[in-house]
């Protein structure tokens, strides 16, 4: 029976050793291609949902959204407006991950009109890989 609990014992530190710290790397949630205002919601740096609305100066104007985030950190990028892209080549939601797209959208997910107004949206979520 000692034994067992020695070599359950190894085991256990041997796999506590093997266990790797989580890195952290840059997360932007970045939106360009938007004139009319929209209303996002993303999680911080610390998970807490934040919401905002959005007034850009024109078509090039640019939101971005930087943090510092662990590996297997929870990401989440929503917006939603009423001005429609269909059209719009200037449009894209993304989020990047150590400057490159992790997740990116160049395009509307979903459409509905229940008030009588046009109403466009876009989710992006994952979470921080682990690489």
């Amino acid at each position: 029976m000692k034994k067992i609990y020695f070599i359950i014992a190894v085991l256990a530190i041997i796999a506590s050793s093997c266990q790797k710290e989580a890195d952290s790397k840059v997360v932007d949630y970045m939106i360009t291609g938007l004139a009319d205002p929209y209303s996002i919601v993303y999680l911080d740096d610390n998970g807490n949902s934040v919401a905002e609305t959005i007034t850009p100066n024109g078509l090039s104007d640019k939101w971005i959204k930087s943090f510092s985030m662990d590996e297997g950190s929870p990401i989440y990028l929503y917006i939603k407006f009423t001005e429609d892209i269909s059209s719009n080549m200037s449009f894209n939601m993304g989020v990047l991950i150590n400057g490159k797209y992790y997740k990116q959208a160049k395009h509307f997910d979903k459409e509905s009109s229940a008030t009588g107004t046009l109403i466009f949206e876009v989710k992006r979520s994952g979470i921080v890989p682990f690489e």
